[in-house]
């Protein structure tokens, strides 16, 4: 990341806001209000290897959903965590209490209105964190899907629990195997997530889910999943790994792992930026095509880079800074236009059953067809 591009730009618009008490996100467009649920999730049957002492695996996830209609109350929370908020500003060099400003016009632990929808979950890329995906996810949730996305301990930038405690980052991606052991815990992650999305403990926790009755809960048995840069990655080798993701969609993610020699049966979307954060990525998503089995489509976004997948160029325009040479020319609510619209697309088609056509190239023009 160009930080110090970043940082004039960020600290000169956040100053011009410093007295807003919410700068609110975008409001949803599909036909379903959306709230929201933190959930930790523990595997007590692995040590995190991470861990400097022995301890089980410990995941942060949010749960974002659709609403009802009628729903009365909407709390509203600032969206990201304390230690978060304080990391994002010494990291950008905004004032203090910054990115404290920042909230969702989603309802925080509203009742879940639909838990009949599909289930689709998200992984972050390396050193981000789920809540620098927000708008996506609340956008996508909006058209008809209940979408978990999980946090990977000391891979994330920082992720912060429920009784104070927190981790930060301290994996390298330049040590020997590193990658590889990553990407491994990483799928394991996720498919301990959606493993708990069966388990009475957490699910409980669902607020309003309890009222659907005893044995009603989320769709586990056929699930989605989706990820920007290293997300993209898990996304890929979770669909070889766990035959219940059985659609994935990644967003500028290399092939890694074992995935790209066996191929996958699983239907893929791939959406890259149009200049790559590697060549390297271009060949091995050219040499892995031929092994996607199933329905395939890989799409590339015109004037974009490779942070143009997360909230970045949201938080950009909601500052009013210009970091175009960091996060792309396409401006935030555009990207979560875009992003949203194709999966909602792909996801209907492989977990709803609803056939469409792509969507219409008129009305997305910076996005081409690169290969099916």
């Amino acid at each position: 990341m160009k930080q110090n591009t970043i940082a004039m730009s960020l600290l000169r618009a956040a100053t011009a806001v410093a007295a807003a008490d919410h700068i609110f996100y975008p409001n949803t467009t599909g036909p379903f209000r959306v709230g929201y649920k933190d959930l930790e999730l523990i595997d007590y049957s692995r040590n995190d290897i991470y861990a400097p002492i022995p301890q089980p695996r410990d995941l942060m996830s949010t749960l974002f959903y659709p609403i009802s209609d009628t729903q009365e109350t909407c709390t509203i929370n600032p969206l990201l965590t304390p230690i978060l908020e304080a990391y994002l500003d010494v990291l950008l060099s905004t004032p203090p209490g910054t990115f404290k400003q920042f909230a969702l016009p989603s309802c925080a632990n509203a009742p879940i209105a639909r838990p009949d929808l599909p289930l689709v979950l998200f992984s972050h890329g390396f050193k981000g964190s789920r809540l620098l995906y927000a708008g996506f996810l609340q956008e996508f949730a909006s058209w008809g899907f209940n979408v978990l996305a999980v946090d990977h301990p000391y891979d994330a930038a920082v992720v912060e629990y429920p009784d104070g405690r927190f981790v930060l980052n301290t994996l390298s991606d330049s040590e020997p195997g590193a990658v590889e052991e990553a990407l491994h815990v990483r799928v394991e992650d996720v498919m301990f997530a959606l493993n708990s999305m069966d388990n009475s403990t957490i699910t409980s926790q669902i607020p309003g889910l309890s009222d659907f009755g005893s044995g009603k809960g989320l769709q586990t048995g056929r699930v989605g999943i989706m990820g920007h840069s290293f997300g993209g990655s898990t996304t890929f080798q979770a669909t070889v790994n766990d035959t219940r993701f059985s659609a994935g969609t990644s967003f500028d993610g290399p092939f890694w792992g074992f995935a790209n020699q066996t191929g996958t049966d699983a239907s893929i979307m791939s959406m890259t930026a149009l200049q790559p954060s590697s060549e390297d990525w271009m060949v091995g998503w050219a040499e892995t095509w031929p092994l996607l089995r199933s329905f395939k489509r890989w799409f590339d976004v015109a004037g974009t880079l490779h942070l143009s997948f997360d909230d970045f160029p949201l938080l950009a325009d909601l500052l009013g800074a210009n970091i175009n040479d960091v996060v792309g020319n396409v401006t935030g609510s555009r990207m979560i236009q875009i992003q949203s619209s194709f999966t909602t697309n792909f996801f209907n088609q492989f977990l709803k059953n609803i056939t469409s056509d792509s969507p219409d190239n008129g009305q997305w023009p910076e996005v081409s067809l690169v290969m099916s």
